[in-house]
């Protein structure tokens, strides 16, 4: 009957937020379908076969609500989750007591509903749960068991039910911390990155030079700067269309980002122009670098859906000079690459 994390059914449109929620109910489903088999075989080793088969209609519903999931009927499978949860918890709870803790596996719900709903429906839902709550306990208590087990018995379901709540709050807590970090990586990484290339994007480049330029200050140490266009990337787009200028950059970015150190910056600079910051090297080094560069990327063709074509890159190289600020040595840069472009295009100049 356990069921640690009903997914949000708020913001559905998506369909990366589809398949997420429902592959996460299809994994609630699976994993509280093992939940009702453990119960299946308890009650028949304590002598309930009654109680027993009851969950065998609970494995049956939870198999449907999977079946929903994984075909992102979400309502559906959400409205299967919650009929079994509560009436199992209720009949269990009636059947053998207060005592034997069912009604704890109710509790799971809050966090996702308070995670997953606006602060109105969750409150209504807490006391809705509260209301549920003391009733069953009422009529539990004014009853009395109507299946009773044995002390020992009650004693072993107690703690089955203790284990399987403390087991699944924290797989729950688990699962929306899991969730917290990747929405951090994806924030971070929609902050940085270039979202067609993956390369850093402008912004950051400017935040990690700017780190790098101090440390070289700090250091007395040498940094170089790379300024990279793609020629006749136009006439690719006008001629090819969009989608192939997008694996021409794709292509390039890959091209330039495996043949980098680690230590080295590159980034997306802004349409068809990179950026590459290289901490420790001189200008003599960075115009070897910049001509290896030109050479793999000259001899790497871009497949696309018509064949291939080759593409060049002209280069503007400068080292950094002691004290003067990002924006200057970018300027130096592109006066290079200008120079390049006069040249003929497909070189390298420094300045």
């Amino acid at each position: 009957m356990t069921s640690p994390a009903i997914p949000a059914l708020r913001s559905l449109n998506s369909p990366i937020a589809r398949a997420a929620i429902a592959s996460s109910m299809a994994r609630v489903a699976l994993l509280a379908a093992g939940v009702d088999g453990l119960y299946f075989l308890f009650f028949l080793a304590v002598g309930s076969p009654w109680l027993a088969w009851i969950n065998v209609v609970s494995v049956a519903m939870y198999a449907m609500a999977y079946r929903l999931a994984r075909r992102q009927k979400l309502h559906g499978a959400a409205l299967l989750i919650w009929l079994e949860a509560f009436p199992h918890a209720a009949i269990g709870t009636l059947m053998t007591g207060w005592e034997s803790g069912f009604h704890y596996l109710l509790l799971m719900f809050i966090p996702s509903v308070i995670l997953t709903n606006s602060r109105r429906k969750a409150r209504a839902f807490v006391v809705a749960l509260l209301v549920f709550l003391g009733a069953l306990d009422f009529l539990a208590r004014d009853l009395g068991p109507l299946a009773p087990l044995s002390a020992s018995a009650l004693t072993a379901l107690k703690w089955l039910n203790i284990t399987i709540f403390v087991t699944m709050f924290s797989s729950l807590a688990s699962y929306y911390r899991q969730k917290i970090f990747q929405a951090e990586r994806s924030l971070h990484a929609q902050a940085t990155q270039d979202a067609l290339t993956g390369l850093y994007n402008r912004r950051y480049f400017q935040q990690m030079a700017e780190q790098e330029l101090g440390r070289c200050r700090r250091t007395g140490s040498s940094a170089s700067l790379l300024i990279m266009d793609i020629d006749f990337f136009k006439t690719i787009n006008d001629t090819y269309g969009h989608e192939t200028g997008d694996l021409v950059l794709i292509s390039i970015a890959r091209s330039l980002k495996q043949g980098s150190r680690e230590m080295d910056t590159l980034a997306r600079w802004g349409g068809e122009e990179f950026v590459l910051l290289m901490p420790g090297i001189d200008a003599a080094e960075a115009l070897a670098v910049a001509e290896r560069f030109r050479q793999v990327v000259e001899r790497t063709p871009v497949i696309f859906s018509a064949g291939e074509i080759l593409c060049t890159l002209s280069f503007g190289v400068t080292q950094l000079l002691a004290g003067e600020t990002l924006s200057v040595a970018v300027g130096r840069a592109d006066r290079a690459l200008y120079r390049s472009k006069l040249d003929g295009k497909n070189r390298v100049s420094i300045e």
